[in-house]
């Protein structure tokens, strides 16, 4: 691996590192959770979803993804009764 190579990979790691996944919306009908898609995951954004709508005595259900930068991507959920 070349230094700038391993420079990148640090820098990336570094990005990730500081984009921690949060919840951007949180109803009682519809959750949507920000993940990096790096270090945090689709499923990591669905265990986080599935907290959130079991405070509301429901279960997530994925509604849609998408992706607003490279690090960014979103996970909408709706929370449907059990």
């Amino acid at each position: 691996m070349t230094r700038r190579a391993a420079g990148v990979a640090v820098l990336i790691t570094l990005l990730c590192a500081c984009s921690p996944q949060r919840i951007t919306e949180d109803t009682d009908s519809a959750v949507t959770v920000r993940y990096d898609s790096v270090v945090q995951t689709l499923d990591d954004a669905t265990a986080t979803a599935e907290r959130a709508c079991a405070a509301h005595g429901k279960t997530a259900a994925l509604r849609s993804t998408d992706m607003r930068a490279v690090l960014e991507h979103f996970a909408h959920f709706n929370c449907v009764p059990r």
